[in-house]
C-alpha cells in the first residue's frame, strides 16, 4: 500500500507490517496503525510513521544503544495484552524529542514502545519507577561515559 511519511515522503508499506496500537499513544489515540520505517544511512534511529494521519510521526530508538543498564518489568496486563510469552519477541523503543543542536535531544525512558514484533501489537507502556525520565539526555556528558 502507498502512503505519505513526514520524514520520507510518498512510500510503499507491506500491509503485513502494520502496527496496531489497539490502546493508541497517550496523547494521540486517535492513531491506531504505525509502520517501524528505517531512517536512511541511521542504524539507531527510526521512524514510527503513523498509517492513519501523514502528519504524525516520532523519530524513536532502541534505549539500550544509549543505556545499557535501562530495565523494567512488564505487568502481567500488559504481557497479556500484547501476548508476550517470550522475551526474544518483543522490541523496545523510546521516543526521541529532536532539540537543536541534536546534542540537546532527550530520549523517553519514562514510557517505552513495547512491540510485540511476531503479532505486530504494541502499546506504550508508562513506568511507576521513578528512575526513569521522559526526557533522559541523549548524550551523556564524557565522564560520565568513561566512569561507566
Amino acid at each position: 500500500m502507498k502512503m505519505t511519511s513526514t520524514y520520507l515522503g510518498e512510500i510503499e508499506v507491506d500491509e503485513s507490517k502494520i502496527i496496531k496500537f489497539p490502546s493508541g499513544i497517550p496523547g494521540f489515540s486517535e492513531s491506531r496503525q504505525f509502520v517501524l520505517l528505517e531512517l536512511p544511512d541511521n542504524p539507531i534511529f527510526h521512524i514510527l510513521q503513523s498509517a492513519d494521519d501523514a502528519n504524525l510521526a516520532f523519530i524513536i530508538t532502541d534505549p539500550y544503544y544509549l543505556y545499557q543498564d535501562y530495565s523494567f518489568e512488564l505487568e502481567a496486563s500488559t504481557l497479556e495484552f500484547l501476548n508476550i510469552k517470550d522475551r526474544n519477541d518483543i522490541a523496545v523503543y523510546t521516543i526521541v524529542t529532536v532539540n537543536k543542536p541534536f546534542e540537546k535531544s532527550t530520549i523517553n525512558l519514562k514510557a517505552p514502545i513495547v512491540i510485540h514484533m511476531k503479532e505486530n501489537i504494541a502499546k506504550q507502556v508508562v513506568l511507576q519507577k521513578e528512575d526513569y525520565s521522559s526526557r533522559a539526555p541523549i548524550s551523556q556528558p564524557l565522564h560520565e561515559k568513561e566512569e561507566n
